[in-house]
């Protein structure tokens, strides 16, 4: 018991530094999502990629990095929306007053609304909605208070629900927020006004604050000829690059036609932090958050105008929203391994098959039927299957169901195990009779037969298979996985179909392990042969057979057993280029696709699932040497 709660230590040990070694190494590859999204996208502002670093954390070190990979980091609190007015407020005098209400216009992208809320409101605008086919479905997520799967719902069920239920959210979200007013503009809740405008007053300016202290201005238009007395373009929010530098702006960038930079001059407001000398605004922010900047410009003409921009600098964290790290797989967090940005699906679903959903009102991989609801007594029953069908024909559409949405683990397991059993068929035997008649011409004509599969070049002889029994000879698939329609046929013809397309792929695969694994048999046995206990147990009578197969092979086996155990994990990962021939789905051309994308998720969690597989290949290693060498067992 001791020694396996030490090996079990050590072997978390080694995966979490191992973990860590990947990660940065992973990390410090050119290219991340960011780089991607500017790449497919060069019209991307420069302030927009600093923005996108930084809200999922690739602009800190590795190691911080990896600490939120392992254990989670809160969601990024996102600063208020303001939405467009297009309203122009119109004086009938000089000094009239406005009134405005701006809740229509402002959003507060951190609210998370509760389910007896969203239950309410979902009654509201879809009264008959807990009779409809996605009802299990939609109170799924309620329940779970997962409103991102809400709304998708409602969105397959209805876009127009979905739209009509974002605009209920977003309306009262407003009631987190506060409003201030500026340069003269007063806040009372919602509502900004002025009793008095000035000649020279084209904005009524306002500031949205959340409830993380994170700033938004708007501004709401006077009817006048903004065009030709506004000397600045609309400023939009700046992002702090570095925390760790002073932050400086040029703001004379957006002086506008017909104005010049020399014909205005800047001047900062007093409660406004910082320093605007010659336009050049500059100021050191230490603390994180989004921040309003007032200030004036005076045109040649002697006009002041009052402007305000803001200034995002560092990420909040949202603490009603938290991404859980990938140690919470291990408690049953599925969503814990990530998301992959290249197949846009979470990677577990990736690695170990989507699971059916019964209740969606179609028929998934295991599931004989599926109306829409989970309510029995009606030809469907509440578990998708067909009332009529007897025990067979349930267990039928489930097995098959497993088999179908099995995930790239799967596939390759599929292609593996054949390929591993018809690898040690061939090459023990052969290994053994080889050694045993050293030096004869079957002894040399198996060694170059050994020698030609391990240097075969596995790209090529699977592109010499393809070419000659799928295009010259078409008696087996050129490449897939199965048959695309073949489920809904039943289990067995599943398998066929499976096991015609795995052909190909599996003598490819084999061909390389048989010369090696040949290889390491030979020389294991020619190494046991000679000993004294060989001799004594022929001088003892025993058949050549015993001698062989009970003394002789026992002991040769021993170190063929850890190239074993230790070819399963390269066996399982290193099927690169047979998948990608083959185009099978498995997890080896998965993980080349990941690492080519810059998909940390997939590639950091299938490195770790082959480490795993060593270790275990190591335990395995030690259960069989009790087995084949009694000595062991002490």
């Amino acid at each position: 018991m001791w020694y396996l709660i030490k090996r079990g230590l050590s072997m978390l040990v080694i995966l979490v530094i191992l973990s860590a070694a990947l990660f940065g190494l992973l990390t410090s590859m050119p290219g991340n999502p960011v780089d991607l999204l500017i790449t497919s996208n060069p019209n991307v502002k420069p302030e927009d990629v600093v923005r996108l670093k930084r809200l999922r954390g690739l602009d800190r070190p590795w190691y911080v990095q990896y600490a939120r990979w392992i254990f989670g980091y809160p969601e990024p609190a996102r600063p208020p929306v303001i939405l467009p007015i297009d309203v122009r407020l119109n004086p009938s005098s000089e000094h009239e007053g406005f009134v405005f209400d701006v809740s229509d216009y402002v959003v507060d992208q951190n609210y998370v609304p509760s389910k007896e809320e969203l239950t309410q409101w979902l009654g509201d605008i879809w009264p008959s909605w807990p009779s409809a086919k996605t009802v299990s479905d939609i109170k799924d997520a309620l329940l779970k208070e997962d409103n991102q799967q809400f709304l998708l719902l409602l969105a397959m069920h209805d876009i127009k629900i979905q739209n009509d239920m974002v605009k209920i959210i977003e309306k009262n979200s407003a009631k987190n927020l506060t409003i201030k007013g500026l340069f003269g503009t007063k806040a009372e809740g919602l509502v900004i006004k002025k009793d008095k405008v000035a000649p020279g007053d084209s904005y009524l300016w306002f500031v949205v604050t959340n409830s993380y202290g994170q700033e938004k201005v708007g501004r709401v238009a006077l009817a006048r000829d903004q065009e030709n007395s506004e000397p600045l373009a609309f400023i939009t929010t700046l992002v702090v690059e570095d925390l760790q530098k002073p932050f400086s702006v040029d703001l004379k960038k957006f002086v506008k036609s017909p104005y010049t930079p020399d014909q205005v001059t800047f001047s900062l407001s007093s409660t406004s932090p910082g320093t605007l000398v010659h336009g050049i605004y500059t100021n050191f922010f230490t603390t994180s958050g989004q921040s309003t900047i007032t200030a004036e410009v005076q045109t040649s003409s002697g006009a002041k105008i009052p402007f305000a921009f803001n200034v995002e600098h560092g990420v909040v964290g949202h603490t009603q929203k938290f991404n859980r790290g990938f140690l919470y797989f291990f408690v049953g967090d599925k969503s814990a391994l990530g998301f992959s940005q290249t197949y846009k699906r979470p990677v577990y679903d990736l690695l170990f098959g989507a699971p059916a959903v019964c209740g969606d009102n179609k028929v998934d991989p295991g599931e004989s039927c599926d109306d829409g609801n989970q309510i029995s007594g009606d030809g469907c029953s509440a578990d998708c299957e067909r009332e009529e069908d007897g025990f067979w024909a349930r267990a039928d559409a489930r097995i098959s169901g497993f088999i179908v949405s099995s995930g790239r683990i799967g596939n390759t397991i599929q292609l593996m195990l054949p390929a591993l059993l018809l690898s040690l068929l061939i090459a023990i035997p052969l290994g053994v009779f080889s050694a045993y008649r050293q030096y004869s011409t079957l002894d040399y004509i198996i060694n170059f037969l050994a020698f030609l599969g391990i240097s075969l070049p596995v790209f090529w002889f699977g592109i010499m298979m393809v070419y000659l029994f799928a295009e010259n000879y078409p008696i087996f698939p050129a490449g897939g996985v199965q048959t695309p329609g073949i489920y809904g046929e039943g289990t067995v013809a599943i398998i066929a179909d499976r096991v015609r397309h795995a052909i190909l792929p599996t003598i490819v695969l084999s061909i390389f392990y048989v010369g090696r694994w040949l290889r390491y048999m030979r020389a294991s046995m020619l190494e046991v042969l000679p000993k004294d206990y060989i001799r004594t147990a022929r001088a003892k009578g025993l058949s050549e057979r015993a001698v062989i197969l009970k003394h002789a092979f026992r002991n040769a086996l021993i170190p063929v057993v850890t190239i074993l155990a230790l070819s399963i994990p390269t066996l399982f990962g290193g099927a690169v280029l047979t998948e990608t021939v083959f185009s099978w789905p498995g997890v080896g051309r998965l993980q080349y696709e990941a690492v080519m994308n810059s998909d940390y998720y997939v590639a950091i969690i299938v490195f770790l699932v082959e480490a795993m597989l060593v270790m275990v290949g190591n335990l395995m290693a030690d259960a069989v040497y009790v087995l084949v060498d009694p000595r062991m067992r002490k």
